[in-house]
């Protein structure tokens, strides 16, 4: 089995385990495209593996993803804007893994990709967002089982501020219960927050995704208690992490990133610290407490919500 190891600088922080077997969306960074030819006669790109809104905008004559060249790596990113369309209605810039269903008033999306592995903890990517006057783009991520019957994990990554540069984003991915395993993976990104057949959408919002990808922890990393004394809560954190042992030891915590970066380096003064985390970027972290002469008293996950 393939091996992984986590390491910062100091060498004094490392875990040896097997890899998560997790899989990863297909062209991840969109740079395969493919030219289609729609009903009415228009023309119009869709990244391979992936479905788009042109599948039903076309039909409308208008054309809501389109392939930039504007990439945070390699050479293209997809691109979605919202469109008008007629009276109220709007479209969203749509890119899923999922089956797009062209209606009025049974429009939507069914099923997703195959997706066999494991659940990953995080999905991480690359962005730049222009949303239009209270707008906001957003990604769902689902994973289903009994044939598309059940959603086993939702998560909803929210995307409402004008981003102007490449930035990443991080979300922890909610975890399926006890024995459900996925069969698919529903994995969507909307220029605009609301249904624009309803009307909720805004026209104008820009929105561009690109290296999207799944990260896992490595699967032996547990938590672990060498001193009992110690407690790291709450878990999952936002804001403020807090160490805390009833001893009054005084102690360190270092805090890493799932590729093995150290994010965070803090003082435990006489068994006590909080923990600023507003800067962190929401997913899955590890975390390893040492006192003064070296001793690991506790290691484990941090979880970041946004």
């Amino acid at each position: 089995m393939r091996k992984s190891l986590l390491t910062i600088l100091s060498g004094t922080f490392f875990f040896t385990a097997a890899t998560a077997q997790i899989a990863q969306p297909a062209n991840q960074s969109f740079e395969n495209w493919q030219t289609y030819n729609g009903s009415i006669g228009n023309t119009y790109d869709e990244p391979v593996d992936w479905n788009t809104v042109n599948t039903c905008s076309e039909l409308l004559n208008q054309i809501a993803l389109t392939q930039s060249s504007d990439a945070y790596s390699g050479s293209s990113s997809a691109r979605l804007e919202t469109l008008p369309a007629f009276g109220n209605i709007k479209i969203n810039g749509i890119l899923t893994t999922a089956t797009m269903i062209c209606g009025t008033n049974s429009g939507g999306q069914e099923g997703g990709s195959s997706y066999t592995a494991t659940i990953p903890d995080s999905i991480v990517g690359f962005f730049k967002n222009a949303p239009a006057v209270n707008d906001s783009a957003y990604s769902q991520i689902m994973f289903l089982a009994n044939n598309d019957m059940d959603t086993i994990s939702f998560t909803r990554v929210n995307f409402s501020q004008t981003v102007n540069e490449w930035t990443r984003f991080s979300a922890p991915i909610t975890p399926a219960g006890s024995g459900q395993t996925p069969e698919k993976l529903s994995l969507f990104f909307s220029s605009s927050w609301g249904d624009g057949a309803q009307g909720q959408a805004v026209a104008g919002s820009v929105f561009y995704v690109d290296s999207v990808h799944f990260v896992a922890v490595p699967a032996g990393i547990k938590e672990t208690y060498n001193n009992a004394d110690w407690s790291v809560y709450p878990n999952p954190a936002t804001d403020i992490l807090n160490v805390k042992s009833v001893t009054g030891k005084a102690a360190t915590i270092e805090i890493l990133d799932v590729t093995g970066k150290q994010v965070k380096y803090a003082t435990v003064g006489a068994g006590s610290a909080t923990v600023d985390l507003s800067s962190f970027v929401p997913g899955m972290y590890l975390y390893q407490i040492k006192t003064r002469d070296q001793q690991v008293v506790r290691t484990g996950k941090l979880l970041v919500n946004p």
